[in-house]
């Protein structure tokens, strides 16, 4: 062994690949993604040890979370606790998808998105979506579907979020929230495809959504 840390990635990948058939190691893996909820199976062997608040800002917390190894040493992470968000992929009758340009203060300039917000204390994100596609786009929806669900930055948030697909739009006028300068973009699937493939569209959730669109609907 080259170094202690081999031994203990080794030990690792040995424990998660045990089978109760005992065969080889890459069927055993095989097997274990058969299994239901295999994408997001516990691990008994990080145990949390203390949770505390380390900074509340205006709409997140950071906590400094003490997590106890599968070697037994403790170490600290930094986890942004996180709401929870709905974003919608708005589709006009004709195919065209509604794009949103807006500020981003993070990365210092302008990115195209699809709608999306933060879901409110007891809203469901159903209807978080509804009130952020009407508030940014200025569209309401009469059919709102459920897409899929995915953690966006898992490396530090427990953010989760709910993409809605939504037709049948009707322009009813923008009601943004006092801090958002919105515009929109009608963009034809044709031109969804040229912004993918040149790179303009950068924001995660966006990226998502169209390239799950794109795909189911071949």
């Amino acid at each position: 062994m080259p170094d202690g840390r081999w031994s203990v990635s080794q030990k690792w990948r040995d424990e998660m690949n045990q089978s109760e058939s005992g065969s080889d190691r890459s069927a055993q893996s095989s097997t274990a993604l058969e299994q239901p909820g295999c994408g997001s199976r516990k691990d008994p062997r990080f145990e949390q040890v203390e949770e505390i608040e380390a900074y509340c800002g205006a709409r997140y917390r950071m906590n400094l979370l003490r997590e106890k190894l599968p070697d037994q040493r403790v170490v600290d992470r930094d986890v942004l606790r996180h709401p929870g968000a709905a974003a919608i992929l708005p589709l006009l009758d004709d195919g065209s998808v509604v794009l949103i340009e807006q500020h981003r203060s993070a990365v210092g300039h302008n990115l195209l998105e699809i709608p999306a917000g933060l879901i409110e204390p007891g809203e469901r994100p159903h209807d978080c979506a509804d009130r952020e596609l009407r508030e940014e786009t200025g569209y309401q929806a009469s059919s709102l579907v459920h897409m899929l669900d995915y953690f966006p930055a898992v490396g530090f948030s427990d953010e989760r979020m709910s993409i809605f697909l939504a037709r049948e739009l009707e322009f009813v006028g923008q009601e943004p929230d006092e801090d958002e300068w919105v515009e929109t973009h009608i963009c034809s699937r044709d031109r969804i495809e040229q912004l993918l493939g040149s790179q303009e569209l950068l924001d995660g959730k966006t990226l998502v959504a169209l390239l799950h669109w794109l795909g189911s609907d071949r």
